[in-house]
């Protein structure tokens, strides 16, 4: 049996997703980061699956407000980092900084926020960096038009997309990350080619995430092709080389030398606020309604918003944490026993299994994978976005839908 096999029969067995009206908070015994996410866009992108509502200025004025009052009844008062995205955050700026405004105060660290290339202008960069914010993810996706057309990109073409990584990158922030997007069903020299094009550019960081083909999408119903996506993936590893760049998570290229790192999925715990949003505080993993009209009744009644949970106990805590911890480049073994105590035999013994059969080396106090590990994770990784991921989306947009005034849930 392959580590992958073993793995998918672990999850399928260890992780149940519950249905839930409502929760207490969540706990945070440790310093954990903040996520909000802002749902609103003007465009459908049809390859996108994240939790977005038809920008209404009306529907949307309250959204600060009860972000605010999610926040008083989870009780956390300190946060390691911010990170929003959405949606579109920086549709509305009236709204982005109000919510910026009310909560950069709680956060000791980054602040980070997600920029769709048509907003990144002159105007806009500087009413942004005006806030606070220094870490910031432009969603490029392709400089190429064909490419940008069959995602639906409504709102964005190959010359908007060059001007707005230039602007980006110019403005000054602390650190800037591009976001791309690859489809195995285009030529790898295409893909290729929005790499280097990202890189003439010198962002710190360039993420280049294999097209997901999520249920409620325009892809929904085709497959990937994991074999393809490894090969291109591989291709862009080498070019990235060549360039001062390296690999520093499974998706993730960084210049050498840089220590920061934009990162909002490999947090070690994190609280969500909003529509949407997942939280993890090491032994539940929550994620709130996906309606906003709900959204607005559960904190208008006093409610916590969670839709699903995973509960976990030590074991599957600390398996979860540990693939996230490799998925980010390495799983520091003495800090995962500082927080979950000694491994249980089955993580110990699967970890060691790992390393014995070359899928991770061990340097130090720290497990990092192989370039044999990176293309297990890959594979792992894309198991798990739809048999759990997928699947919760999926119930909360399709409940959501059933919930909302017609025409303002995708």
């Amino acid at each position: 049996m392959s580590i992958f096999t073993f793995l998918m029969d672990l999850a399928r067995k260890e992780f149940k997703i519950e249905s839930l009206s409502g929760r207490d908070r969540m706990d945070f015994d440790r310093p954990a980061g903040l996520y909000i996410h802002i749902p609103f866009c003007s465009e459908r992108c049809d390859f996108c699956p994240y939790n977005k509502v038809k920008y209404d200025r009306e529907a949307a004025a309250g959204y600060p407000q009860a972000l605010e009052r999610e926040l008083e009844l989870q009780g956390v008062k300190v946060f390691s980092s911010l990170y929003i995205g959405g949606g579109t955050p920086t549709l509305d700026m009236d709204l982005l900084e109000d919510v910026i405004n009310r909560f950069s105060n709680s956060v000791d660290g980054e602040l980070a926020l997600e920029v769709h290339p048509a907003d990144a202008t002159v105007e806009k960069l500087e009413r942004i960096k005006g806030t606070g914010i220094d870490f910031v993810s432009l969603g490029i996706q392709s400089f190429d038009d064909r490419t940008l057309q069959k995602m639906g990109r409504k709102r964005q073409s190959a010359a908007l997309s060059r001007e707005a990584i230039e602007r980006v990158v110019l403005a000054g922030f602390d650190f800037v990350d591009v976001d791309l997007i690859f489809d195995f069903e285009l030529e790898s020299e295409r893909t290729a080619r929005d790499l280097e094009i990202a890189m003439d550019y010198g962002p710190h960081q360039i993420s280049v995430y294999p097209m997901m083909r999520f249920t409620g999408t325009a892809l929904a119903g085709t497959k990937n092709d994991p074999d393809r996506e490894l090969q291109i993936l591989e291709i862009l590893e080498e070019r990235a080389r060549k360039r001062g760049y390296s690999r520093d998570t499974l998706w993730t290229f960084k210049k050498h030398g840089e220590s920061k790192r934009y990162s909002s999925v490999s947090r070690e715990f994190f609280l969500g606020l909003g529509t949407s949003a997942s939280s993890f505080n090491g032994g539940q993993f929550t994620t709130n309604t996906f309606s906003l009209d709900e959204y607005y009744r559960y904190l208008d009644g006093g409610r916590i918003p969670v839709r699903r949970a995973i509960e976990m106990n030590t074991f599957q805590a600390s398996l979860y944490y540990s693939f996230w911890a490799l998925y980010g480049g390495s799983l520091d073994q003495e800090r995962l026993r500082s927080l979950f105590g000694e491994p249980d035999i089955r993580l110990s013994g699967l970890l060691e299994l790992a390393r014995k059969t070359g899928y991770l080396r061990q340097e130090r106090e720290k497990l990092v994978p192989t370039k044999k590990g990176y293309r297990e994770l890959h594979m792992i990784e894309e198991w798990l976005t739809y048999n759990f991921i997928d699947v919760i989306w999926t119930e909360l947009r399709e409940e959501a839908a059933n919930r909302a005034h017609p025409g303002s849930v995708w």
